[in-house]
């Protein structure tokens, strides 16, 4: 199974990081290769928790790519973290975490982590020589959408 992880420090509240990895809906408007993006089953538990489904349209024009990749996501408001797993679709497995720590003189380091197996042999030699790079890409528009919408701190 493939893993990445990379940790970001941001000039930016906690919260409004949060808010930008939890509103999947908009994740066409700034994710690379994500042309779509559906929310569905949402509901919250007795912890504050929301869960819901989502689905994720990517596509790679270039070689033909255009896959769903549907997930259970959960956001936790109160422990500042948002989880997403699937087991079907494009992938055999995935587990993607975004958790974000407040720095107490302003600022938050953001973590994210993912590990992943796809489910086809031609995908997972695609993705092989492009998934780095791909989340790095990644990484680099959710900052960017930051800065876009919220003021840096300090």
């Amino acid at each position: 199974m493939r893993q990445f992880s990379v940790t970001r420090r941001l000039p930016f509240r906690a919260t409004d990081l949060l808010a930008i990895a939890a509103d999947v809906r908009r994740y066409p408007e700034f994710v690379p290769l994500c042309v779509g993006a559906r929310v569905w089953d949402e509901r919250s538990d007795a912890e504050g928790r929301r869960h819901f489904r989502a689905a994720f349209d990517v596509a790679y024009p270039k070689l033909r790519i255009a896959e769903t990749l549907s997930s259970d996501v959960t956001v936790d408001p109160v422990a500042l973290w948002v989880r997403a797993v699937s087991h079907s679709g494009p992938v055999k497995h995935l587990d993607n975490r975004w958790l974000f720590h407040e720095l107490l003189r302003g600022g938050t380091d953001v973590d994210l982590w993912l590990a992943y197996e796809m489910s086809s042999r031609p995908l997972k030699l695609l993705m092989s020589g492009m998934f780095d790079y791909a989340m790095r890409k990644i990484i680099n528009a959710f900052e960017e959408r930051a800065y876009a919408l919220y003021e840096p701190v300090g």
